[in-house]
């Protein structure tokens, strides 16, 4: 069983479970970015396996599950919880490489992190589970996922376009509802997007990704589901026209397998961690 522990974190209290050996290497689980997500909800089921052979560090992120309810408002939504995972691992005592593996938000927050020579010269590697590093989410994502009226109803339209029917579903609906009435969670989510007058409106500087994948020295395998409608047809073949190196798997499901189909997306993993290739 996992243990759950609350640590401070540049003065921010974090939340986050470990679990697996602990000579073992370390592997970081970075959850989606959906309403009442956590490291539990996103990971609960899949995080056994990944125990079975490694060091698991699973934080909440900042502004979700029980960590501190902080955005910052300057800088992107990646670049800020970047750095908080960083430190969490100087406070633990993590100087090794470690791998890293994140899910649709958490996953494009992961991919965004090889692209700083200083974050990847600490990542052993970079795994991406529907998440594009920022862009080419569809229309459907957006309509979607920007939304929550705060019901069970209304949580339980946002869960069922992110995973396929499962045993547990029921209670991924009650567990993002329990997390999502934390205070703080609401507020957190939707600041980045308050609109503010013209006169006050600036445009952020231009992105170079994916161009600064090329070359970043991460061994990166990106995942994605067959029948993801989050994300647009063919969003794979854009990071891996820039660095032919990334390796990349499909699975026969929905935008977040992990929570689905934790044993068959843990069987794709752990060759990708153990032997650096991926199947099919």
């Amino acid at each position: 069983m996992p243990t759950e522990t609350f640590v401070q974190v540049d003065g921010a209290w974090t939340r986050l479970l470990t679990d697996g050996p602990a000579d073992a290497p370390v592997v970081v689980l970075v959850h989606d970015g959906a309403w009442g997500a956590s490291a539990d909800v996103t990971w609960g089921a899949m995080l056994p396996f990944v125990a079975s052979g490694h060091r698991v560090v699973a934080p909440d992120m900042l502004g979700f599950g029980g960590t501190a309810k902080i955005v910052q408002l300057d800088s992107s939504p990646y670049e800020f919880r970047i750095r908080h995972l960083f430190a969490l691992l100087d406070e633990l005592g993590i100087d090794e490489k470690v791998h890293f593996v994140g899910n649709s938000f958490g996953g494009s927050l992961v991919l965004q992190a090889t692209t700083r020579p200083e974050w990847a010269a600490r990542m052993a590697s970079a795994t991406s589970i529907s998440g594009t590093g920022g862009p080419w989410r569809s229309a459907k994502a957006q309509a979607e996922l920007g939304r929550y009226d705060g019901t069970e109803a209304d949580m339980r339209r946002l869960v069922a376009v992110l995973v396929d029917d499962f045993p547990g579903k029921d209670e991924q609906v009650r567990e993002r509802v329990r997390w999502a009435a934390v205070p703080g969670h609401y507020a957190s989510m939707v600041a980045p997007h308050t609109p503010v007058p013209d006169a006050l409106r600036r445009e952020r500087p231009v992105s170079n990704y994916p161009a600064d994948l090329k070359g970043t020295g991460v061994p990166t395998l990106l995942i994605t589901g067959e029948h993801d409608d989050l994300v647009e047809p063919g969003w794979m073949d854009h990071l891996t026209d820039v660095e032919p190196a990334i390796h990349t798997a499909w699975l026969p499901t929905m935008h977040s397998p992990n929570i689905s189909h934790p044993e068959q997306t843990w069987a794709v993993l752990e060759l990708f961690l153990h032997e650096g290739i991926a199947t099919p």
